[in-house]
């Protein structure tokens, strides 16, 4: 009678693991699924001196959640920077909905925005100001990264909060300049970035792909 009841017991405990393990899997699974994460070195005068990482995340709601993230440090003109910089977006409904962005050199902010659908416009405040606009960005900075861009000729230049006109140079490359005074040139291989190109007063930054 003690073996049958051990008998049972076991049978009882193999099944709750079974059914554990495949909960874990499938948890795991979801979540590789809704988020989807991007690496990328940061090249200055052909020394890496930081990196940047690029996610988008599926919520429970249907929205996705976008993350741009940086880090680096260099010596430019016997002057160190220490840079980081952080950018969030939101699409609701395969609407761009809002953005926050701010940037920070050597622990002080220097650059800081955010843009917010209201229900009829999208309000902005950042560092120049505050203003408003109503027409529905067809294509910001993310996705550059995520999605097909071959029909892009505006892009919504999120720090900046600014519409600005597209190149397509060639087949796999486009570029644009903005307002702070940066000249973007992106690279394509198979319709994913390789490379970015970010054109300074004083030098090139390359963002190189990591995988």
């Amino acid at each position: 009678m003690i073996n049958n009841c051990c008998t049972r017991f076991n049978k009882l405990d193999r099944i709750r693991l079974k059914t554990n393990c495949i909960l874990v899997f499938f948890l795991l699974g979801s979540a590789v699924l809704s988020a989807q994460i991007e690496h990328f070195d940061i090249i200055l005068f052909g020394d890496k001196i930081g990196e940047m990482t690029v996610s988008r995340e599926a919520k429970p709601d249907g929205s996705q959640f976008y993350i741009i993230e940086s880090k680096s440090k260099a010596k430019i003109l016997w002057i160190s920077r220490d840079n980081y910089s952080h950018y969030e977006t939101v699409y609701k409904n395969g609407k761009f909905f809002s953005s926050i962005y701010k940037e920070i050199e050597n622990d002080k902010v220097n650059r800081w925005g955010n843009t917010q659908w209201d229900g009829s416009k999208y309000v902005v405040e950042n560092y120049h100001g505050k203003k408003s606009f109503t027409e529905t960005p067809a294509f910001t900075i993310v996705n550059l990264y995520f999605d097909e861009v071959k029909k892009m000729n505006r892009v919504f230049y999120d720090t900046e909060a600014e519409f600005v006109s597209v190149e397509h140079t060639d087949e796999n490359t486009l570029e644009f300049k903005t307002s702070d005074g940066h000249r973007n040139v992106y690279h394509f291989v198979n319709g994913k970035i390789q490379q970015v190109d970010v054109h300074v007063s004083f030098a090139t930054v390359k963002i190189v792909r990591v995988n």
